[in-house]
């Protein structure tokens, strides 16, 4: 791995590194945000899209809930997230704490935000997703909604595979917010 990713993780998967790009060609200037509908899921391609979400920001900033969810993100995690709210989700309330961070990071920083997150499943078996959470802004200023990638890497031990919704534990990794300069 050249010393460029090691310092950039999120150009590790091609499919995040695409939706970064595409987040920041779409900006229409450095202080204001890509709207959603300058975000054409053509652009993103049939490779990226199974791993897109949707997400809308509710309650002031202060809940975050799936619009719409790619068929690959229903794959792993083992129910369609559509209409559902992050915190209402998973019973790991740490976990719900970590990933409703993340947004909030997003919010606050009015970046995209990148994080590595390692799970396990009851039955041992462990897996490794990165995501991108890219806010975007119909005005162009106040953050309503998320495009989010997520993919996922799994151990080929035995046993049923981890769901990032129902794990057993999870371990962070890596959680920043990605400036242009990075």
């Amino acid at each position: 791995m050249s010393d460029a990713v090691t310092q950039q993780p999120w150009l590790v998967d091609r499919r995040i590194a695409h939706l970064l790009r595409t987040w920041r060609l779409r900006r229409p200037a450095a202080d204001r945000l890509p709207s959603r509908a300058s975000i054409d899921p053509l652009d993103l391609g049939a490779d990226l899209l199974p791993y897109i979400a949707l997400v809308d920001v509710t309650h002031g900033g202060t809940r975050f809930r799936f619009r719409l969810v790619g068929s690959g993100l229903i794959e792993h995690a083992g129910l369609d997230l559509s209409g559902s709210y992050i915190d209402e989700l998973n019973p790991n309330r740490d976990y719900v704490e970590y990933i409703n961070h993340l947004y909030r990071l997003a919010c606050d920083s009015r970046l995209p935000v990148y994080s590595e997150t390692r799970y396990r499943a009851a039955s041992g078996r462990i897996g490794l997703t990165r995501r991108l959470l890219c806010p975007l802004a119909d005005d162009g200023v106040t953050i309503d909604r998320f495009v989010a990638a997520q993919v996922f890497e799994t151990d080929q031990s035995s046993g049923d595979a981890p769901t990032y919704t129902h794990a057993a534990s999870f371990m962070p990794g890596i959680a920043k917010a990605v400036a242009d300069s990075d």
